[in-house]
């Protein structure tokens, strides 16, 4: 089979969009027809796989060089559909029930009186965004916008108005589509995401797309994956989908609000130094590490099946931010090259090359976040599984007074998107068979003295609604569910007994699934 046309590749699904700041931008079809020559026209404006290659390389080479100053302009934009919304078009449909049925249906948990059967998941009815919910009207479609700054989103989104002929005046035709919604994110400082942690690492290798010799690396940690895992009708894919739509990929798209304040406190409750002497250097370092021991990496991202026991990255200041700033004047007096230096460590830390033992949580827990998400050679063939992760974070950064009230002031957090070619496989699977439940992707109850299972994930896992204290959102009511984390004091006991109640910080609030075509697709099915 012929490698993927990077041509006719949206360039969000591979290698993902360069940006700054982006906005998703909601809207519904209203006239279909004037539609499809409004797309046409956009059709030449969207970012293809191989204009993002491009500029990424353009951007290292520039790295390389030391010739970047300071942000490049740039602007991309890609669109994807909901399954409502290539009925509007008249496409031929897809025969997979989950995508055309909808995020609501296949996530949120039935309230008394609903028909089960038309609610399939976990998340809470009353905390979606009523934009996503089906008594606001289904939504058709999303149009990704990148840039590297917010007036550059403000002038790409007046491209597309116009283009669809919105906000023009009343003599003038009919806008083809009525814009819902807008959520916008941007890039934190070091690629972190609220709780701290550096994200996007590990991200799959694409066989075909991504570079031979990323594709030997990947062969050390985790497995390069065909291009039929994230692209329908590529190597591999086993989907029965239409033809049009060959090349282009299913987008997952939640927003998910992170309670920081809240998810720091729990830490510090549950750090036995922190408890016993307040905090002070010696307990901050405990509290990093149990942390890290909830997450599975080192806030910079160095994980800990590789590094259990010490961060690679020397701390100066317990705020990232900070520590860097510390480190890069350290090094300025030590006559070293402060970038050199640091992209050492990001080698370090960003490294992919490590598995796990499955015989083994000494190093890195069971219940880690990163572990039952992505758990490797604890379950064969996880590879099947694996997605292309596009988030970005939203809301203001965390400051040190906000954690020390522990209660959150701010709506913060991840405006999650994912790339697959099934969303069966990908991340449904990830989150109702690997994170929602406590003995998966593998049960270790026997590993931990067969009190019970791992636990569900910390961070994503959910319980049904009704198991929610109703005076606090992020609380369950007694007793609350469990997670086996070891103790971060040596020697780690085996078998290991040391379970603790978790808490909600990570609430979802809705999304939906869409389809992101290929160019040929849109130019030969959706604009016909």
């Amino acid at each position: 089979m012929a490698p993927p046309n990077k041509k006719n590749i949206q360039g969000d699904i591979w290698p993902r969009l360069s940006k700054k700041h982006e906005l998703f931008v909601f809207f519904r079809i209203t006239n279909p027809e004037l539609f499809k020559k409004h797309l046409a026209a956009l059709i030449p404006n969207l970012t293809t796989a191989r204009d993002a290659e491009r500029f990424r390389k353009g951007i290292y080479q520039k790295k390389e060089e030391g010739t970047l100053k300071g942000l490049v302009h740039m602007s991309a934009i890609n669109v994807a559909f909901s399954a409502k919304g290539l009925a509007k078009l008249g496409a031929e449909a897809f025969t997979d029930d989950v995508f055309n049925n909808g995020q609501w249906e296949d996530m949120t948990y039935p309230l008394e009186g609903d028909d089960k059967k038309k609610h399939n998941g976990l998340d809470d009815q009353h905390d979606w965004f009523h934009q996503f919910t089906p008594r606001s009207g289904y939504l058709d479609g999303v149009f990704t916008i990148t840039g590297e700054s917010e007036k550059t989103l403000v002038d790409t989104i007046k491209m597309v108005e116009q283009t669809f002929e919105v906000g023009l005046e009343v003599d003038k035709p009919k806008p083809s589509i009525q814009l819902v919604f807008r959520q916008q994110g941007h890039v934190l400082d070091d690629d972190r995401e609220h709780f701290g942690w550096v994200d996007g690492i590990s991200q799959p290798v694409v066989i075909g797309l991504d570079t031979d010799a990323k594709v030997e690396e990947a062969k050390k940690g985790l497995k390069p994956i065909q291009a039929g895992a994230i692209l329908v009708g590529g190597e591999g894919d086993q989907g029965n989908h239409p033809a049009w739509a060959n090349e282009g990929s299913f987008m997952v798209f939640r927003t998910y609000e992170q309670r920081t304040p809240e998810f720091v406190a729990w830490c510090a409750r549950n750090t036995k130094k922190v408890v016993a002497e307040g905090i002070n250097e010696r307990s901050a370092a405990e509290l990093r590490k149990f942390s890290s021991r909830v997450v599975g990496r080192w806030p910079n991202g160095a994980p800990l099946e590789l590094y259990p026991d010490q961060d690679p990255s020397p701390m100066l200041n317990p705020d990232p931010i900070e520590n860097k700033k510390k480190l890069f004047t350290q090094w300025k007096k030590e006559n070293k090259d402060p970038e050199a230096e640091f992209k050492k460590l990001e080698q370090i830390n960003h490294t992919d090359a490590f598995t796990y033992n499955p015989e083994d949580q000494t190093k890195c827990p069971y219940a880690a976040h990163i572990r039952k998400c992505g758990p490797r050679d604890d379950f064969p063939n996880y590879e099947k599984h694996l997605m292309l992760r596009r988030g970005i974070p939203y809301g203001p950064l965390t400051l040190n007074n906000e954690k020390a009230g522990g209660v959150s002031q701010h709506d913060r957090g991840l405006l999650f998107v994912s790339y697959q070619s099934s969303i069966t496989n990908g991340f449904r699977f990830v989150q109702k068979e690997w994170a929602n439940k406590e003995d998966k992707p593998v049960d270790f109850t026997a590993k931990m003295g067969n009190i019970a299972p791992q636990g569900i994930d910390a961070i994503i896992g959910q319980m049904p609604p009704d198991y929610r204290a109703e005076d606090d959102v992020t609380k369950y009511e007694h007793p609350a569910p469990v997670a086996n984390f070891p103790d971060v004091e040596k020697p780690v006991p085996t078998p290991n007994k040391h379970y603790i109640p978790i808490e909600r910080w990570v609430i979802p609030r809705g999304g939906e699934y869409f389809f992101a075509p290929s160019i040929s697709g849109m130019q030969d099915t959706l604009c016909k």
